[in-house]
């Protein structure tokens, strides 16, 4: 009767996680395929700023000879070239936009937390676990990382994607 709840209640866990994969897939690839509802906000351009000196900064030095002998003394800067920088990927934005990644992973852990707990339960009685049984907690297990490392990865796009913005 143990097996048969344990066994339950890992196969409905897996159908709900597999589910939600799909549900998520499938919106985003609606997402992709369908057109936007909201206009994107335009953002105002930076201005430009002057790169003169007011004429009165250089009179406040006291003499026209004192401020020539300051400028021959110093050596002239030059500006750097600022470089633009590259924008994001199309994978980087559609990364981005994944937000169910990470709950999708932490509730696989969970279910992978409790399916180990099983396993171990069930190896210290003096029935034999099913074979398949070792199999599905390992694959649970690697799909469990999969998930979480594309949580990361997603989280890493968000911070791309932001950082270009603020920049821009």
């Amino acid at each position: 009767m143990a097996y048969l709840l344990v066994m339950g209640s890992v196969l409905l866990s897996i159908g709900v996680c597999l589910g939600w994969m799909c549900w998520s897939l499938g919106r985003w690839l609606l997402a992709g395929i369908l057109p936007e509802r909201t206009p994107a906000a335009k953002k105002p351009t930076p201005k430009a700023r002057s790169k003169r000196a007011p004429a009165s900064r250089a009179k406040k030095g006291g003499s026209d000879k004192a401020a020539a002998a300051k400028a021959t003394t110093s050596a002239p800067k030059t500006p750097r070239p600022k470089r633009e920088p590259t924008p994001p990927w199309s994978l980087t934005k559609a990364l981005a936009r994944v937000r169910s990644a990470l709950p999708l992973g932490l509730l696989m852990a969970l279910v992978f937390g409790v399916v180990r707990l099983a396993e171990k339960g069930m190896a210290e009685r003096a029935e034999d676990v099913p074979q398949g049984y070792h199999q599905l907690v390992s694959t649970l297990g690697g799909l469990t990382l999969v998930m979480l490392a594309l949580a990361l990865i997603c989280a890493f796009c968000r911070l791309r994607i932001r950082r270009h913005e603020k920049r821009a």
